[in-house]
């Protein structure tokens, strides 16, 4: 790689006329992904030149460098929307890779995830940001994060890598990828005969080619093609899941990590009936009951991508499903755990895990649709309630609540850890698993550890280091514990080993097992902390869902 540090120029008079003429609106920088190839330097010469051009990144915290909104895949606008990803094509001069490009088109959702009607963001989304330490080094990891959102929100944004490259001294992607029914659609009227094309996993590929691009690309910035990692939490776990058994995704990544994973693949048929409803939404905003002509391909192509979200979302009662990836036989070519039973999967070192009240994180979100409250103890926590036993009034109540989160998640820990890990250590060794319980009574704040505790998406902030949390409680003012810290610490260390060598453990680590099919034998360590230190251990528990039935009823 370039010597970064030795190119080091401060700003001269002419960087300073720029910045005064763009304090008078006068624009030098375009700071979209549309037009971004300007050739005037900016303060760090952190050039580097990929296959397709040369770009310019930043200085960013925590002594890295970072380079945002590199396109990975040519925009996939027009006849190119319901289509592989293809190549981005190549630019003359010198592209700014300093601002966050638009995200892909969602619903606007806000911080208690609820989704609005409104969409936002863009088609023209395929771009990835990258982080390094502020080094001379080479062959640096490279770790590869797949944002979750149940494959229809989310953004590469909402992700700062700079922690993870300082302190793990590897080389950070996040990549976006299409969403909801621009990620995932198949119907009939779309298949012409190309097999990418026609499998309707649009949002798969998206990631299969940023990994094709990490691959000829990301030595230029440290990073070693030979040493990647795919990690991913909630449906960035089923993504990291889907190319672990996709054959198109083979020899791009060396290990895989499946945090929180959820959501399973659906056959094509179920995709096919999903794009109708689709389709029936479209008609219904229109005021329509059949395709005008009966070109169904040309209808669909006729309406922007906010106007698709927002007739699904309006068409079914103010919901979004998850968008699942399908069981094409060309790129999904199966069950995941069918398939990985099967042996024909790309078998590299794995680690998978859950969270302890995985369904914990969501139940406020259903109640209402089971004529329960529980909406309710969000605002409690937002203070507009003053307490919980103001929304569950009686023992009963709150024991219902727990019982809930609690059955409901070990039958996800059982599903998308237990019977995975299973089936992989049948084919594979370096398999690992976790179960991440900070948050309860004696190591999150109350009455955060009752109504969420160690809900959906609370591992990430420890994975990435950040100092920001799902709900926003976790790495609050006021929550930052010795114990919190150092369970942090650990939990960042296993993953930087992994990265580095596929084995999570390392000096001063409490050991991490590999997975035993052998009864009684080791199976998943433990995350926790107390208020003062972290508690790790490992356990010979397997849970599986017939048990868990048993034990609920």
């Amino acid at each position: 790689m370039k010597k970064l540090e030795e190119n080091f120029i401060k700003t001269s008079r002419c960087d300073l006329l720029k910045l005064f003429l763009f304090s008078g609106l006068i624009a030098f920088v375009v700071t979209n992904c549309d037009n971004r190839h300007n050739t005037y330097d900016n303060r760090y010469n952190t050039e580097v030149t990929t296959i397709y051009g040369r770009v310019m990144g930043i200085l960013d915290a925590n002594n890295t460098w970072a380079w945002e909104g590199v396109p990975y895949a040519k925009a996939p606008v027009g006849e190119l929307r319901w289509k592989a990803p293809q190549d981005p094509d190549p630019w003359h001069g010198v592209m700014q890779a300093k601002d966050e490009c638009e995200p892909c088109t969602q619903l606007i959702t806000g911080a208690d995830l609820i989704r609005t009607g409104t969409a936002e963001g863009s088609e023209d989304c395929l771009y990835l940001n990258i982080w390094r330490p502020r080094s001379q080094e080479d062959n640096l990891p490279v770790y590869v994060w797949i944002h979750g959102g149940s494959n229809n929100i989310g953004k590469a944004a909402n992700y700062n890598g700079s922690v993870i490259a300082s302190r793990s001294n590897v080389v950070v992607v996040v990549i976006q990828y299409r969403l909801g029914p621009l990620g995932w659609f198949t119907h009939p009227a779309l298949r012409h005969g190309d097999s990418l094309d026609d499998s309707g996993n649009f949002g798969t590929l998206d990631s299969i080619k940023a990994l094709e691009w990490i691959r000829d690309n990301i030595e230029a910035f440290g990073g070693d093609p030979d040493n990647v990692t795919i990690t991913g939490e909630s449906a960035g776990a089923h993504n990291v899941m889907n190319l672990v058994i996709s054959p198109m995704a083979a020899n791009l990544f060396h290990r895989a990590v499946s945090q929180s994973g959820g959501m399973t693949t659906d056959s094509v048929g179920e995709g096919e009936a999903q794009a109708e409803d689709t389709v029936a939404a479209l008609l219904a905003t229109d005021g329509l009951t059949e395709v005008p002509g009966g070109d169904v391909e040309e209808y669909l192509r006729a309406k922007t991508s906010h106007e698709i979200f927002e007739a699904y979302f309006a068409a079914s009662n103010d919901t979004l499903p998850t968008y699942d990836a399908y069981r094409d036989g060309y790129v999904i070519p199966g069950s995941v755990v069918a398939t990985i039973r099967s042996g024909s999967y790309n078998k590299v070192p794995i680690i998978l895990g859950a969270n302890q009240y995985e369904s914990k994180a969501l139940m406020p979100l259903y109640g209402s649709a089971l004529g329960l409250p529980w909406y309710n103890l969000i605002l409690v926590l937002q203070g507009l309630i003053p307490s919980v036993d103001d929304v569950l009034p009686t023992q009963n109540d709150k024991d219902l609540y727990e019982l809930t989160g609690y059955y409901g998640s070990r039958n996800w820990q059982a599903k998308f850890v237990d019977e995975r890990a299973r089936a992989l250590r049948d084919q594979q060794d370096d398999v690992y698993a976790y179960q991440f319980n900070w948050g309860g009574p004696g190591s999150g704040p109350s009455p955060f550890d009752f109504i969420y505790g160690a809900g959906h998406s609370m591992g990430v902030a420890f994975f990435f280091g950040s100092d920001m949390s799902m709900w926003g409680y976790g790495f609050s003012p006021g929550n930052d514990t010795d114990g919190r810290v150092d369970l942090q610490n650990a939990m960042m260390a296993y993953l930087a080993n992994f990265t580095r060598t596929g084995d999570p453990n390392g000096a001063g680590l409490t050991a991490w097992n590999e997975w035993s099919n052998v009864d009684g034998e080791p199976k998943v360590i433990i995350f926790d902390s107390d208020f003062d230190n972290a508690v790790l251990f490992m356990s010979n528990e397997e849970l599986t869902i017939p048990d868990i039935h048993t034990a609920y009823l």
